[in-house]
């Protein structure tokens, strides 16, 4: 019976948390877009690359910790009181997986026992600032609606 109603809040929160997605999507879009132009420029200008990587949970994510945890050159951003977005400056694919990472060991304990999903997307490949934050939001929700929590691994040579 208890697994039952564990796995029934799971789904539900699973649900709300997508669905929160969903309805603030252009939202959420316009708010990392209008944050990314200075990375956007360095990527076309210099070609250095950024991470964007997604952190969700059904409970407040502590923004003041994020913004102390990660480097000056990044950028957090707040895009709901339990959603927000990193943006990992100079990051390759690898190094941008490993900075999230390191974040999502910090940020875990201080949630407890709360979920956390996240999505992660590197600027390596990316063809527009628009399609590359659709690419951030639809893979959020694809790990959440698949129960995929962990950081992704980058496929060995």
């Amino acid at each position: 019976m208890y697994k039952f109603s564990l796995n029934c809040y799971n789904e539900a929160m699973k649900n709300r948390l997508t669905e929160q997605i969903l309805e603030n999507y252009n939202c959420y879009k316009n708010d990392i877009l209008g944050e990314i132009e200075e990375f956007s420029y360095r990527k076309k200008r210099y070609e250095v690359d950024f991470t964007i990587s997604l952190f969700i949970s059904s409970e407040k994510i502590d923004f003041d910790f994020i913004e102390e945890s990660i480097r000056d050159t990044d950028k957090a951003i707040v895009l709901d009181h339990n959603f927000i977005a990193v943006i990992f400056d100079f990051a390759t694919e690898e190094t941008g997986l490993k900075a999230t990472e390191n974040l999502l060991a910090l940020l875990e304990p201080r949630l407890f026992s709360d979920e956390i999903y996240i999505s992660v997307v590197n600027s390596h490949d990316r063809i527009d600032d628009d399609e590359h934050v659709r690419k951030a939001l639809d893979l959020l929700i694809d790990n959440i609606n698949n129960g995929f929590k962990d950081i992704p691994k980058l496929p060995s040579c």
